[in-house]
């Protein structure tokens, strides 16, 4: 009981003394909203970009993740999303089989339409050169038939293989296992058309690739830089 008197009759803690907050000088008004002016545009960039970032990664940029990062890496990991591709008439549902059945030869029909892109670009750039310099218009002519026939000839074996591949595409609707038999039958010589068609397109527009400037490898670093060329 003493010990309890103690400690009731002690003075209690005397409380921690408060600093007192020091309000630091906010200067000149006009000086602060004159620097808030660029951090505001800084600041709207990076917020650009931030909310930019998760929609290619997740679906501009489906080439490089389903064929290359996605899974294991194998055909079956791939998804088919679709693609715009303005020299193949086929239409959607078409792409989108023989990317599910033929994969190998949809990669082809890809790859012919980046091809027939470079060919037209490269056409105008040369039409172009010869409008600016009429006296020299004659070589201008020359270079222009030379890319335009290696093109026509692209073109035409590609239009070739259409054909073939609606038809397997209705036959597989309206019987899978005899539309199976047709790809198995046919999808490795129709493979083989469009590889030898887009060698020689490929021979021809070598020089251009090279001239291009790389972007940064990667998909993040790729990503990024698309990003920037775009919006910066």
């Amino acid at each position: 009981m003493g010990l309890l008197k103690k400690k009731k009759d002690e003075p209690n803690e005397p409380a921690a003394q408060v600093k007192p907050v020091q309000v630091q000088d906010k200067g000149d008004d006009d000086t602060e909203s004159d620097k808030a002016v660029p951090k505001k545009k800084s600041l709207f960039k990076k917020l650009i970009i931030l909310l930019l970032i998760p929609g290619i990664l997740g679906g501009g940029g489906f080439f490089a993740y389903t064929k290359f990062f996605s899974g294991s890496g194998t055909k079956d990991s791939r998804v088919y999303l679709p693609v715009t591709l303005s020299h193949v008439t086929l239409p959607q549902e078409m792409l989108a089989f023989c990317f599910a059945r033929m994969p190998e030869l949809y990669d082809a029909l890809v790859a012919y339409d980046g091809e027939m892109d470079l060919f037209e670009a490269e056409i105008a750039r040369i039409d172009a050169v010869g409008t600016k310099y009429p006296d020299q218009e004659r070589i201008a002519d020359g270079q222009k038939k030379v890319w335009d026939k290696e093109m026509q000839s692209l073109k035409k074996s590609f239009e070739k293989l259409e054909k073939p591949i609606k038809e397997t595409f209705v036959l597989f609707q309206v019987n899978p296992t005899a539309g199976q038999e047709k790809i198995d039958q046919t999808a490795e010589e129709m493979l083989r058309t469009a590889k030898e068609a887009l060698g020689k397109a490929q021979e021809q527009t070598a020089p251009l690739k090279k001239a291009m400037p790389k972007a940064p490898e990667g998909l993040v670093k790729g990503t990024l830089y698309k990003i920037k060329k775009m919006f910066l």
